[in-house]
């Protein structure tokens, strides 16, 4: 049985590798107060040995300086947002960092160009915030943190917000909930680019239980705002 993945992909499915790819780049973006699990949890599903895929992962930031996370550890870019090479998927997490963030126009419009480019463009939680904001998701499904849902909701009042999704995957963009649920679409995406049992087989050796039901966020009914009627 496959994972739950809504009716919200009102701009197509998940794009497929690209025929003759057999590596690819997936450059995370980090900032002083981005969230350690929303970085760190999915970047373990993608660079897991099980999927087989060849997906080599960089951190790139505004500079080459070092970023503090929330949770105080430390994370050194490789590359700047200018100097990166090619991005295969451009992620973007959260954290309270993401509140000044959003006001450094220059700093968006780079994030805008790495994400326009790539052929996967995945958020956790706040992080949907930074994405609405540069206008490519104007139209589109997507789905964000429970506990500071209209936070994001402000910066993209044109996109279509699903209250109590886990994740939303339409067409290229991949938005999860809070923290924990970018792993959730991590594992969706591996089982869209390579199989459901593989996608399991690495839910089970990081020894992790996957939500599979993209539809249903187990933490929406804890927050006023996501809550059901």
């Amino acid at each position: 049985m496959s994972p739950t993945k809504g009716s919200h992909a009102i701009h197509g499915p998940l794009p497929q590798i690209p025929a003759g790819v057999t590596s690819l780049k997936l450059g995370a973006l980090i900032f002083d107060g981005f969230d350690l699990l929303d970085v760190m949890g999915p970047m373990r599903v993608f660079g897991d040995e099980f999927h087989k895929l060849d997906i080599e992962i960089i951190f790139v930031s505004h500079s080459l300086e070092p970023c503090t996370s929330t949770q105080q550890v430390t994370v050194t870019p490789h590359h700047t947002l200018e100097t990166a090479p090619k991005l295969d998927f451009f992620f973007i997490p959260g954290g309270i960092g993401t509140r000044t963030y959003i006001n450094n126009e220059k700093l968006i419009q780079q994030v805008k160009a790495r994400a326009e480019a790539a052929t996967w463009t995945l958020t956790v939680c706040t992080g949907a915030g930074i994405l609405a904001k540069t206008g490519l998701i104007d139209g589109y499904s997507a789905t964000t943190n429970k506990a500071v849902f209209e936070w994001p909701v402000s910066q993209g009042p044109n996109v279509k917000w699903i209250k109590r999704a886990r994740w939303v995957q339409d067409g290229k963009f991949v938005t999860s909930s809070g923290v924990s649920a970018g792993i959730d679409a991590a594992l969706f995406v591996i089982s869209e680019l390579t199989s459901l049992e593989v996608a399991h087989k690495v839910a089970t050796y990081i020894e992790y239980t996957w939500h599979e039901n993209a539809d249903e966020d187990p933490f929406a009914d804890k927050y006023p705002y996501t809550a059901s009627p």
